[in-house]
This record gives C-alpha cells, sequence and structure tokens, in this order.
C-alpha cells in the first residue's frame, strides 16, 4: 500500500467516523427529545380523560352506568389523536374501558399512582428497533384518592416517524459532507504526495544523471525539502567533478610515475653495465699508465719521446681518476652511521682544504653555534661531501684572485643545517636547478660529479642540500640533516 492509498484511507476514515459520530449524537438526542414531547402530550390527554373518569370511578370500583360513558371515554381519546389504545383501569388495575385502533385487548397492570417511571435513554433507541409505542398515563382523583388511571400508548409511526425524517436528513447532509471531505482529502493528498512521488524519481536518476533540480512546492514544509535535496545534488555534482578531477591527476601522476620507474629501471641497467666498462677500462688504463712509468724511468732525461709519455701518464691518470670517482658515485657504498657530534667531522674538512686556500688566496671561517644535538651519520661519507663543498668554492674564488669561505653549523628546526658560503662569482638559475645533476659541470676540467656525491650523501642520512645564489653575489650551498632521536629513559 502506498503512502498515497494510506493518507487516503486516513483522512476517509477520519471523515467518516467524525460525520457519522455527530449525526448519530444528534438523532440519539432529538429522537429523545420527540419521545418526550409525545409522553407530555400523552400525560395531557390521559389528564383530560381523567377528569372526566372521576365522574364514574370511585372507592368502590366503576358506580352503575358507568362501564358505556368510561368506554366512550377512551373512544374519544383514541379519535383524538394519532393513537394506538386508549383504556381506563380501576384501582387495582383492571381494565374498565378500552379503545384499540387495531381491535387488539388493552393490558392489564398494577395499580395506578400519581408518578409514572421515566424512560430510560436506550428505550428511545430501543423503540426505533422494535415496534413498540409510547405509553403515557394520568390517575384519576376523587376526594384526593387515587382511584384509577387513563392510559394512552401513541403508535409506533409517530414515535418512529420523525426520527426516520431525522435520520435521512442527517445521512444526506452526512454523505455530502463525507464525499466532500474525501474530495479535499484527494486534493490535498495529492498536492503533498506529488512532490514526494517527484522527490523519489528524482533521487532514482541522481546516480545517473548530473544537476538534477526539482522546483520548490509552495507548502513550506515540503519545499524545504525539496531544497535540501537540490542542495545535496548541487553538492554531489562538486563531489563529482573534484572526484573527476583527482582521477584524472591520478592517473596522469601513475602514469609519470610509470614512465619514471621504466626510466628508472633502464638507468639502473645502464648504470650497472657503464659500471662494468668503467670498471674494465680503469683496469686498463691503470695497465697503461703503469707501462708508460716504465718507460719514462727508462728513457733519459734528453729524449725526444719522454714529452710524449709524460702526456700519456698524465692523461691516463686523469682519466683513471675520473673513472674512479664515477665508481665512487655509481656503486653508493652502504651507510654506517653512528650518532656523533658534527663540529670534529666539519672542523676536518675545512683544516684540509687550507694549503689549497691560502695558495688561492681564500679566507676560511668556521662557526659552530654551541649545544648543537648529535646527528647520527657515516663520517668518513660525509666528510668527503663536506670536501668536496669545500673545494669547490675555493676552485671558484682562484680565478677572482681569492676571497672568503665561510662554514657555519646551525640549529634548523629539530635538525642541523651546515652552510658553505663563498664569495666567488655566483651562479645563474638555469646552473643552480641543474646543479645537483650527474656530469653536469661549469669547470673545463671538471667531472660533473663532486655535487651529485654530496647530494647522494645529504639524502643517504635522511637530509637534503640545496644551493642560494646570484651572479656575482656568491653562492651558499646548505646541507640539512636530522638530528639524533633520543630515547626517554624508563620512569
Amino acid at each position: 500500500m502506498t503512502l498515497r492509498l494510506k493518507l487516503f484511507a486516513l483522512f476517509a476514515g477520519v471523515t467518516f467516523f467524525a460525520t457519522t459520530g455527530v449525526t448519530a449524537v444528534a438523532l440519539w438526542r432529538e429522537v429523545i427529545r420527540g419521545q418526550e414531547l409525545l409522553a407530555r402530550e400523552g400525560g395531557a390527554l390521559a389528564s383530560s380523560g381523567a377528569a372526566a373518569a372521576a365522574r364514574w370511578l370511585g372507592e368502590d370500583g366503576v358506580a352503575p352506568g358507568g362501564g358505556q360513558p368510561l368506554g366512550a371515554l377512551a373512544h374519544r381519546l383514541l379519535a383524538s389523536a394519532p393513537l394506538d389504545r386508549a383504556w381506563v383501569v380501576d384501582r387495582h388495575g383492571a381494565v374498565i374501558g378500552c379503545a384499540s385502533r387495531n381491535g387488539g385487548p388493552c393490558p392489564e397492570g398494577v395499580g395506578p399512582s400519581e408518578f409514572q417511571a421515566a424512560d430510560w435513554p436506550l428505550q428511545a433507541l430501543l423503540r426505533l428497533v422494535t415496534p413498540a409505542g409510547i405509553v403515557a398515563g394520568a390517575p384519576v382523583l376523587r376526594d384526593g384518592q387515587v382511584v384509577g388511571a387513563v392510559e394512552v400508548e401513541f403508535t409506533h409511526d409517530e414515535v418512529t416517524g420523525s426520527a426516520r425524517d431525522l435520520a435521512l436528513g442527517a445521512s444526506v447532509i452526512g454523505a455530502f459532507w463525507i464525499v466532500l471531505g474525501l474530495a479535499l482529502a484527494a486534493i490535498l493528498l495529492r498536492r503533498v504526495t506529488r512532490p514526494v512521488v517527484s522527490l523519489v524519481a528524482a533521487a532514482g536518476r541522481l546516480a545517473e544523471e548530473r544537476g538534477v533540480q526539482l522546483p520548490e512546492p509552495d507548502e513550506r514544509e515540503l519545499a524545504d525539502l525539496v531544497r535540501a535535496f537540490n542542495q545535496m545534488s548541487t553538492r554531489l555534482e562538486e563531489r563529482r567533478d573534484e572526484n573527476q578531477r583527482l582521477i584524472a591527476g591520478l592517473e596522469e601522476r601513475v602514469a609519470e610515475k610509470s614512465r619514471e620507474l621504466l626510466r628508472a629501471d633502464r638507468l639502473a641497467t645502464l648504470g650497472g653495465i657503464a659500471a662494468g666498462f668503467a670498471h674494465e677500462i680503469g683496469n686498463s688504463l691503470n695497465v697503461i699508465r703503469g707501462f708508460a712509468a716504465v718507460v719514462a724511468r727508462e728513457l733519459p732525461a734528453d729524449h725526444p719521446n719522454r714529452a710524449d709519455v709524460e702526456t700519456i701518464r698524465g692523461e691516463t691518470g686523469r682519466a683513471a681518476a675520473l673513472i674512479e670517482r664515477f665508481l665512487v658515485f655509481a656503486r653508493a657504498r652502504r651507510v654506517r652511521p653512528m650518532a656523533q657530534p658534527i663540529e670534529p667531522i666539519l672542523r676536518e674538512a675545512v683544516e684540509v682544504v687550507a694549503p689549497a686556500a691560502a695558495q688561492a688566496g681564500v679566507a676560511r671561517a668556521l662557526e659552530v653555534e654551541p649545544g648543537l644535538p648529535e646527528i647520527t651519520v657515516d663520517a668518513e661519507l660525509l666528510r668527503q661531501a663536506f670536501l668536496n663543498l669545500c673545494v669547490n668554492a675555493v676552485q671558484a674564488m682562484q680565478d677572482r684572485g681569492g676571497g672568503a669561505l665561510t662554514v657555519r653549523a646551525r640549529r634548523a628546526g629539530d635538525g642541523i643545517a651546515v652552510e658553505f658560503t663563498d664569495t666567488g662569482p655566483g651562479l645563474d638559475a638555469e646552473t643552480s636547478a641543474r646543479i645537483f645533476e650527474p656530469f653536469f659541470t661549469t669547470k673545463a676540467s671538471g667531472t660533473g660529479l663532486g655535487l651529485a656525491i654530496v647530494r647522494q650523501a645529504a639524502e643517504a642520512h635522511g637530509g637534503a642540500v640545496e644551493v642560494e645564489s646570484f651572479p656575482g653575489h656568491g653562492a651558499t650551498f646548505r646541507i640539512r640533516l636530522p638530528a639524533t632521536r633520543r630515547e626517554e629513559p624508563p620512569a
């Protein structure tokens, strides 16, 4: 059963029971009122007959010759009103005179009384079902004594006729109001359920269609419901667009990562092959350099080929050094970290570069912030990275006739930052973006692996390296390293 049918049945039941209930109460009260009026009218008729019957009734019964007048009295009462019967009884309840419209006998009963019991309310409704009239009576008084009674009984049609007319009119009126109530209920339910049905249908389309919107009805509650649905549809549309953008972005990132992984796999393969070639070439260069050394040792100092042999030795040595640094970068030996302070490692790297700095006219300065936390690093690998940065700074300032190198170690958040600042020629934006790439160099005789090894060392310890530089204003290389995490002692 649908909601519309349930609500319609509810309205119909309420209208029917309300209308029939009011009609039944009104009918019942009108029937009681009509029967009370008939009882009073019958009592008045009986009283008028009782005054005439007092001439023929006494304490000893009917006076001689009184039977005929009392019978005539009963017939006159029967003719004066719509009665079924009229009769006169003595003080003992015996019928003295009787007149019946259908010729039936008159009932005998108890003796007459000055008072007559009133009908109880249910008897008024029972007379509508059972064919019974209303009996009214009046005592016959003589010398202050009750000597008999006059009884009258109205016809059943007289008792129920007005009730039937009233019931018919009430039924017509009730049917009219029931039909009107059901019509209004149908209109109301249509106005209430139509937006609900539309809302249900729109909710079903919301999974497939986009931007479903419904017109707002006039009723405030339904308008609030439809407005909430429209807002939900709008938010779903926004979320759907956002999800599509996210999915497109994720697909693009996945594709990019897939290309990067494929490229990295190829580079790893090529790196392994290149490392193998470099190792074999290095062995050959060592052999060539060894034989060149033997030849140079055996040749006289004034031999014309001695300069060529020395050139061979120098170039093979340079090539061997390049291959050795390439192998250091490619093999990326395993890090053996240990918790230790950074100052001894940094100070040793700055002191190692002292002779080259003095020859190039570069002043050195080391600044270490007090109370720095320890770091967990491989001292040898980190010392090599610091030394590469110091050497690069000295070489950059050597062509300008000298300068100043300032090395600082300070706290940076939860870790340590080590800065190498020089007063050299600086770097442009393009060079700064590529300075840490392998084999990228701005030096005529450089290998392009020094700063790549620096970045490799920093990342191997969970840190990072960055550069800040402007052309003509020097450069600052900064290595960030995390501090050692100390576990709290047990309580």
